[in-house]
């Protein structure tokens, strides 16, 4: 028995599901095989996608400074590995580093990757590393904190654009149950849904079990940092957004189809700097903080946030995005983003995904 799949997925005819239809033997291998798929290949899609201007996420420091930090829904317990994507420069002759050390959400360090930056393009060159856990887990999602340094502080390295995904699982599957955390995803081996063999309620039952299993499954909307530590001895250099602002509300959004009933949303960010309670926005939902690093919050999205664009493609589309709180205790940083000069509270990254 194999558990293949093809890509991309032959499809079944949905109006074989039809009750009185007769039963057929294609369906049925149709529907195997996009099982397979889904799980392999669900939620692989871009988990980090920033771009900085220039001299905004940089470093001249020698030794590893944190640059910048993500939380991303890890898909199954059995993708394990993750390829970054670095556009990036030195400012002259000479060796940056970039690293990305990763933790996931159960304490388990799960190694760190390198990319070397040599290149003194000025369009920047591009690097490319995988990553694979050190050991499996089972945990929801993954930290990733990017650190930087040079080789001589004479010179800096100058990251552009920084990019992240899940690598998708290949067939065949490996044989027997799987997990997304604890729930379960048992793939389909082709050949027991081939014609001349029965069709037990094993099968429908493993359809049922994977579906719902799937649904569940993390995908993400919305990722941001802010740069944590550029380097700003010289003019022009280590300009870039620190924290989350009150112009960002508008200009940092996506727009995305949510399961039927609007499905739920997980919002974390990170905070530094807290004292007392401050406010944060999203979606027009507005949640109280007390603690610094990440705070979760999860809400059901309300069915009239939709965009106009929703009426084009046929089905309501949600303007994922933070929401203006200008009160004397928002968490945002004013428009002359003064919050990390004066170690105010904000926050330093964004992470929000649906489940």
């Amino acid at each position: 028995m194999s558990n293949t799949f093809t890509s991309p997925p032959t499809v079944p005819d949905t109006g074989d599901l039809i009750a009185g239809r007769v039963i057929k033997t294609e369906s049925m291998a149709r529907m195997g095989n996009l099982s397979n798929y889904i799980h392999a290949h669900g939620s692989t899609s871009n988990c980090i996608s920033q771009a900085f201007d220039v001299h905004t996420c940089v470093t001249n420091s020698t030794s590893f400074v944190d640059l910048c930090r993500w939380r991303v829904p890890i898909p199954s317990n059995n993708h394990t590995t993750i390829q970054f994507h670095v556009a990036a420069r030195v400012t002259t002759t000479g060796t940056g580093t970039l690293k990305f050390t990763l933790t996931d959400s159960n304490g388990t360090a799960q190694g760190d990757s390198s990319i070397s930056i040599t290149s003194t393009a000025s369009i920047h060159a591009h690097a490319t590393v995988s990553h694979t856990f050190t050991s499996s887990t089972t945990a929801a999602y993954v930290d990733i904190v990017m650190t930087g340094k040079v080789a001589a502080n004479t010179y800096d390295v100058d990251v552009q654009v920084i990019a992240a995904r899940f690598t998708a699982l290949t067939s065949p599957l490996s044989a027997g149950n799987t997990a997304q955390g604890s729930d379960k995803i048992t793939p389909f081996g082709a050949s027991r849904l081939g014609a001349n063999n029965a069709l037990s309620s094993r099968a429908g039952v493993q359809w049922r079990t994977n579906i719902e299993t799937m649904r569940s499954r993390k995908r993400p909307l919305l990722i941001w940092s802010g740069i944590e530590n550029p380097s700003s001895a010289f003019a022009g250099r280590g300009q870039g957004p620190k924290s989350l602002g009150v112009g960002d509300c508008q200009s940092m959004q996506v727009q995305s189809p949510l399961l039927v009933g609007g499905g739920s949303i997980t919002v974390w960010i990170y905070v530094v700097d807290i004292s007392g309670t401050k406010k944060f926005a999203f979606m027009n939902r507005l949640f109280s903080v007390t603690s610094n690093g990440w705070n979760e919050f999860t809400f059901t999205p309300s069915l009239d946030n939709t965009t106009l664009e929703a009426t084009i493609f046929g089905f309501p589309l949600y303007k994922i995005n933070p929401t203006a709180y200008v009160e004397s205790d928002t968490l945002l940083d004013s428009a002359d983003r003064l919050a990390a000069v004066l170690s105010a509270p904000r926050i330093t990254a964004l992470s929000v995904w649906s489940n």
